[in-house]
């Protein structure tokens, strides 16, 4: 306990990075012998560390080979008669749909700077774009496969429809949150 919180407090304070900070808990908690080597070994996700381990070799691909842009430059063919809102729901909607079977971060990472050069191309905001990117980016409810969802997917005995079932109308409603406030708080 005492050397997760030394590893909290370090990260607050700014004095490590998180995951330098947290490394150093665990290494101290084995040395200190507080659990062994083993333990640790037991108590790590695999499937999260190589699910993880996946998603940013998928976020890769997708960005070295040009899937992203082919699928963002589809968006905005398919959306840019209809205005500038229509293309920043159909970045939305492109973001949810790549951030369910990768990381949330790499998904918004893939699509940012394309969305962002569409914005440009629309003679429009950049910041809508960025700001609807990183929300729709977070809603990754549909499938278990956010590392978060992960965790809890089989202690929880849950199956993969019960996300389907609960994360789309969730989903859904958070999107048309986004595609109503965001315009509104950083105008087009």
């Amino acid at each position: 306990a005492a050397a997760l919180v030394a590893a909290v407090a370090a990260a607050a304070a700014g004095w490590l990075p998180i995951s330098v900070a947290f490394v150093g808990a665990a290494v101290v908690t084995i040395l200190g012998r507080a659990i062994t080597a083993d333990e640790a070994y037991r108590v790590v996700e695999w499937r999260l560390i190589v699910l993880i381990a996946g998603m940013t070799a998928f976020g890769t691909a997708m960005q070295s080979s040009g899937a992203a842009d082919l699928l963002a430059h589809l968006v905005v063919a398919a959306t840019q008669a209809m205005g500038p809102l229509a293309v920043l729901a159909g970045f939305a909607l492109l973001t949810i749909a790549l951030t369910q079977p990768m990381s949330n971060a790499a998904a918004a990472l893939v699509i940012l700077p394309v969305a962002l050069s569409a914005a440009a191309e629309l003679g429009v905001s950049g910041r809508p774009f960025a700001v609807t990117i990183a929300l729709a980016a977070s809603l990754s409810f549909i499938t278990p496969l956010e590392p978060s969802c992960l965790l809890v997917y089989g202690p929880g005995k849950y199956r993969f429809t019960d996300f389907a079932r609960v994360g789309a109308p969730l989903t859904l409603v958070l999107l048309v949150v986004v595609l109503t406030m965001v315009p509104r708080i950083w105008p087009l």
